[in-house]
This record gives C-alpha cells, sequence and structure tokens, in this order.
C-alpha cells in the first residue's frame, strides 16, 4: 500500500513537471479561426454554467473542469486540426493527464506521429507514455519478485524496481527529446520523487545491471524508447527550448470526419474538420454510452 501511495505521489509530481505553467489553446492560424474562438468561448460559458451548478462540491467543480478540457480539446480536432501537432496544443494534452484522474487514451492526435510536420521538437506524449509506463508498473513490479526462489534475490529485486522505474522515466526524456532541457519535461520530479521513494538514480548501475528492466522485471523497453538508461551511460544532456518544427499540415490526419470513445467520460465523439479539403464545416457530436454511468457534468 505503502509503494502504490509512492506511485501516486510521483505520477502527481511527474506530471505537474510536464506542464511547468498553464497551458493555452488559441484560434490563431487555426483552420477555421472564427469557429474555434465561438467553440472555446462556449466551452467558457458552460464551464461557469457547471461550477455554478456546483454548489461549492469541488469534486462536482473539478468534474467541470476536466469537461472543460476534453470540450477544448474537441475544439482544436475539429477547428484547428492544422496545428494539433505543435506545442501549444501537445502541452495542453500534457496537462489534461496532469490536472484530470479520469484522463485515459485514446485521445485525437495525441502523442503526435514522430516526424510530423509542424510539430513540437520534444514528443511530450511520448514521453509521458514512457512515464506513466515505467510509474505504473513499479506498483505491481513486486509480482514479479514472487517468481524468485532466491528470498535474497527478492530483495534486491524490490530496489531494482525502483530503479527500473526511475531509469524508465529519465530514459523517455534522453530517448524521446535528446536535445531538450530535460529540466523542462520532468526531470526535477523525477529527482524530488527519488528523495520520496528513499532510492537515489546516481546508485542504481549495480541494480540495473544485475536486473533486465524488461526480461526480470516486466518494465516495457518500447514505452521508453528502448532502453533502461542507468547513470554511468547518461548522454550529453540537451539544452533546447521547445519549439515549433517546420513544415504545414495540409489535411487532417484522422480524415475529414472521424469517431472516437472518450473512455474518460464513456462518450463517443463525431468530429467534422472544418475547412477541410473535400470536408464541410466544423462540427463536435456526442453519443453516450448507454451501459456506462457519467459521471460528472460537462
Amino acid at each position: 500500500m505503502a509503494q502504490r501511495r509512492l506511485v501516486y505521489l510521483f505520477l502527481s509530481s511527474i506530471l505537474f513537471g510536464l506542464s511547468n505553467a498553464a497551458a493555452t489553446l488559441t484560434s490563431t492560424g487555426c483552420a477555421d479561426p472564427a469557429g474555434m474562438q465561438k467553440c472555446l468561448n462556449d466551452n467558457a460559458a458552460s464551464l461557469t454554467a457547471c461550477i455554478n451548478k456546483a454548489n461549492g462540491d469541488q469534486q462536482i467543480i473539478l468534474g467541470c473542469g476536466c469537461g472543460q478540457y476534453i470540450d477544448n480539446y474537441n475544439c482544436y480536432a475539429s477547428f484547428c486540426w492544422n496545428r494539433v501537432y505543435e506545442c501549444e496544443y501537445q502541452e495542453y494534452m500534457t496537462e489534461y493527464f496532469n490536472q484530470c484522474d479520469i484522463a485515459k487514451f485514446p485521445v485525437p492526435y495525441f502523442p503526435a506521429p514522430n516526424n510530423s510536420p509542424d510539430s513540437c521538437s520534444c514528443n511530450l506524449g511520448n514521453v509521458l507514455v514512457g512515464m506513466l509506463s515505467s510509474f505504473n508498473q513499479l506498483a505491481t513490479c513486486s509480482n514479479n519478485e514472487l517468481n524468485l526462489a532466491d528470498a535474497s534475490q527478492g530483495v534486491q529485486a524490490q530496489a531494482a524496481c525502483q530503479c527500473c522505474s526511475l531509469s524508465g522515466a529519465i530514459s523517455s526524456l534522453y530517448s524521446f527529446c535528446p536535445t531538450t532541457n530535460p529540466s523542462l519535461i520532468g526531470l526535477a520530479q523525477v529527482n524530488t520523487f527519488q528523495s520520496q521513494l528513499g532510492e537515489s538514480f546516481s546508485t542504481c548501475s549495480p541494480s540495473l545491471t544485475q536486473f533486465n528492466c524488461a526480461a526480470n522485471l516486466g518494465f516495457s523497453a518500447q514505452a521508453v524508447g528502448g532502453t533502461f538508461l542507468r547513470p554511468d551511460n547518461l548522454p550529453v544532456t540537451g539544452t533546447a527550448t521547445l519549439t515549433n518544427l517546420p513544415g504545414k499540415v495540409t489535411a487532417p490526419a484522422s480524415g475529414t470526419v472521424f469517431t472516437y470513445t472518450n473512455n474518460a467520460v464513456n462518450l463517443i465523439y463525431t468530429i467534422s474538420a472544418a475547412n477541410a479539403p473535400g470536408g464541410g464545416g466544423g462540427s463536435i457530436n456526442a453519443l453516450m454510452l448507454l451501459n456506462k454511468l457519467f459521471l460528472f457534468i460537462i
């Protein structure tokens, strides 16, 4: 139970680090800037109405805020599909996963495909997925330890679980964004978690040499970029800030109309891309999954 509590604190602190400032979506440069701005304005009004109905209930107010995140990124998918790979949208999606415990994949255009035009210089979605994979596996790593016949090796494996979780998080930073300053995308929070966990990554080389994080302890090498780094083989630290790369998105990657199931709120959304080649006006329609409960007000 204590281990799971630490994982919860780890997730909260590290995700906060991925969004150091409140991310804001804008309509400038969108495929339909007027439609985007109206969509955002309507969502802001809906948020106010939702909060007013909450009567001060903090859980409902939190639900209202998470509902606005969902409504806003659906606006982006419809009216600003040409900018979904930029840092603005990718940071917003990272913040959504930070702020909302209900957040679940899939969500539109996040993570961004590798080498996308007009994409953020750091694939924040890949970093987030790698970190979440490593952190979540820490909570279940004890299941792997039970398969070890040697009790003393089990004790060593416990330390290895913690080291693999830290290594996976750090490896995600270096693997997916090698030139980016890691302090901008979560390194400081990883360091904070080390003190909470009581395990310093600087001492992890023996554990990471003795145990294979993927083969022995069930961590996903693919999720963290293929390699679990040790403190004695870390690459040169990047120094770059987040910027948008060259290129232009000329057509929505998901098509002029696409449907996805939002597992956070049990709704099926149909998104129509505004002003897309061969398409029409933008729109967002939702259908409730009848076999599930919608747990908060949007």
